[in-house]
C-alpha cells in the first residue's frame, strides 16, 4: 500500500481522531516540557514520505539493501555490537519484569532502524562501509541523543554503560506517557500500512525505549522519566529527517 493508497479509512477523520488523542495526552501530562512539539511531529508522520520509505526498507530482504551481508563475526568487530552481545541479556521471551527493561533486542532495533533510514535516503544498495558509518551514528545517538548530528566530542559507550542499561527501570508515569504516544504512533502506522505495520511498530517501540534508557544512563539515573521519553522521541524523529548519506561522522 502506497502513501496515497489507503483502504477503508477516512483520512481526514483519522487525522481528527489523532489530533483529539494528542490533545488528551497533553491534558493528562500538562507539565511535560517539549511534549506538544513531539506530538505535533508524531501526527505529521501520517503524511511523511520518508516514513513511508523507511517502512518499505523494513519490508525488504537484506540482500536487496546491501551488496555486502555482514556475518556475525563481521558485526562483532564493531565495538558496540561486541559490548551489547557480551553484556545485555538475550532471553527467548521478553518480559520486562523478569528480563529487565533493556535486552539486546532493544540495541538491535535501533541499529536496524539506522540501516533502514540510511537505505531510505540512499535508495541504492549499500556497501560494507555503510555498516561502519551506521555504527558510528549509533555511538553518537547513544552518547549524544538529539545532538547526534553536531560536531561534539564524546566518550563512546563502554562496558559500564551497558551494565547500567541492564539496571534501568520505568517510572510509572513515564511508562504511561510512553504507552500513550506509542498507541498514537501505532494508529498512524495501522492506517498507512494495515496489520503489516505491527512488526515495524514493535521495532520502533524497542528503538525508542533504548534511546530513552541511553538518556537515563547519560544523566546518571536508573529510572526512565517523562523527560527521557521526550528526548527519545525527539531523537528518533530527528533521525528520520536526517539524510544519513550526507552526515559527516
Amino acid at each position: 500500500m502506497s502513501l496515497h493508497d489507503y483502504i477503508d479509512w477516512d483520512i481526514d477523520e483519522e487525522k481528527q481522531k489523532n489530533r483529539k488523542n494528542a490533545e488528551k495526552i497533553l491534558r493528562d501530562f500538562p507539565d511535560v516540557k517539549g511534549l506538544k512539539e513531539v506530538l505535533d511531529d508524531v501526527l505529521a508522520l501520517m503524511d511523511s514520505e520518508i516514513y513511508e520509505k523507511v517502512y518499505r526498507a523494513g519490508q525488504k530482504d537484506p540482500k536487496e539493501m546491501t551488496s555486502y551481508i555482514d556475518t556475525a563475526d563481521d558485526l562483532l568487530k564493531l565495538r558496540q555490537v561486541k559490548l551489547a552481545s557480551e553484556v545485555l541479556k538475550d532471553p527467548p521471551l521478553y518480559v520486562a519484569s523478569l528480563t529487565g527493561v533493556i535486552i539486546i533486542t532493544h540495541f538491535q532495533a535501533l541499529f536496524a532502524f539506522i540501516g533502514g533510514i540510511h537505505y531510505a535516503y540512499a535508495q541504492r544498495r549499500l556497501s560494507r562501509t555503510s555498516t561502519v558509518k551506521e555504527h558510528a551514528i549509533l555511538e553518537r545517538l547513544m552518547a549524544l541523543l538529539d545532538d547526534f548530528d553536531k560536531p561534539i566530542s564524546f566518550q563512546p559507550p563502554d562496558e559500564e554503560f551497558y551494565k547500567k542499561l541492564k539496571d534501568i527501570k520505568w517510572d510509572k508515569q513515564a511508562k504511561k506517557l510512553f504507552g500513550k504516544i506509542d498507541r498514537l504512533r501505532g494508529q498512524i502506522a495501522t492506517v498507512r500500512w494495515g496489520s503489516t505495520s505491527s512488526t515495524f511498530g514493535t521495532t520502533e517501540n524497542f528503538a525508542l525505549t533504548f534511546l530513552a534508557a541511553c538518556n537515563v544512563v547519560n544523566q546518571n539515573r536508573n529510572k526512565i522519566l517523562n523527560e527521557d521519553v521526550i528526548v527519545a522521541y525527539r531523537t528518533y524523529l530527528k533521525l528520520l529527517d536526517t539524510d544519513i548519506t550526507q552526515l559527516d561522522v
